[in-house]
C-alpha cells in the first residue's frame, strides 16, 4: 500500500508546472500567503505591499516569483526579492495544504537557485521562524546554513536567518 501511495504522489507530482511570474496569479500569490502567515502570525504592511503589488515590490526591483500551477491553478509560491547582484532573498514560500508532501516545494527550491545562479548570485538568504520544522528542514537539506540574524524586518515572525552559497553547478535535490 504504501509503494502504491508513493506512486500516486509521485504522479501528482508530474503533472505540476513551476512557472515565473504573471498578472493572473497575483491573487492567489496573495490568498496563498496570506493563510499560512496567518495560520501563526498577523499579516504585516511590509506582506500586504509584497503580495499586493508583487511587479511592484519584487519583479522591477530585479527579482522573479515562482508558481506551482496544476490543473491550470496555483498550488505553491515562491519569491525571489533582489538584494544585491551578489544576492537574492528567498521569501513567501508556501505550498497549498492539500498538496503539502508531494515534493513540490523541492521543485519550487530548485528554481529559485537555478534563477539566482543565472544572475550569478553568489549566495541566497532567507529570514524563517524556528518553529517552521518542515521548512527548515527543506532549507538544511539544500545546504542553507544559519548565521545572525541581523534584521527584524519581520518581528516576531522570523527569529532565524539562514544562507546558501552558491557555486555554478546546477543544483537539484528531489528524490
Amino acid at each position: 500500500i504504501y509503494l502504491l501511495a508513493k506512486l500516486i504522489s509521485i504522479g501528482k507530482e508530474n503533472l505540476i508546472s513551476i512557472e515565473s511570474f504573471k498578472q493572473e496569479y497575483i491573487s492567489a500569490f496573495y490568498s496563498l500567503n496570506k493563510e499560512w502567515i496567518e495560520e501563526s502570525w498577523k499579516l504585516e504592511q511590509s506582506d500586504i505591499n509584497d503580495l499586493s503589488t508583487p511587479k511592484e515590490y519584487i519583479i522591477d526591483k530585479g527579482g522573479e516569483v515562482f508558481f506551482a500551477i496544476k490543473d491550470k491553478k496555483v498550488i505553491a509560491t515562491a519569491a525571489m526579492v533582489y538584494v544585491d547582484d551578489t544576492m537574492f532573498e528567498l521569501a513567501k514560500m508556501t505550498v497549498a495544504k492539500e498538496f503539502r508532501g508531494l515534493g513540490i516545494a523541492n521543485k519550487l527550491m530548485d528554481s529559485c537557485i537555478d534563477f539566482a545562479k543565472k544572475r550569478n548570485a553568489s549566495q541566497i538568504a532567507l529570514i524563517t521562524n524556528s518553529s517552521l520544522t518542515i521548512a527548515r528542514n527543506l532549507y538544511d537539506k539544500y545546504g542553507f546554513k544559519e548565521i545572525e540574524l541581523d534584521s527584524d524586518k519581520y518581528g516576531d515572525r522570523g527569529d532565524v536567518k539562514m544562507i546558501l552559497k552558491l557555486n555554478s553547478k546546477k543544483t537539484s535535490y528531489l528524490m
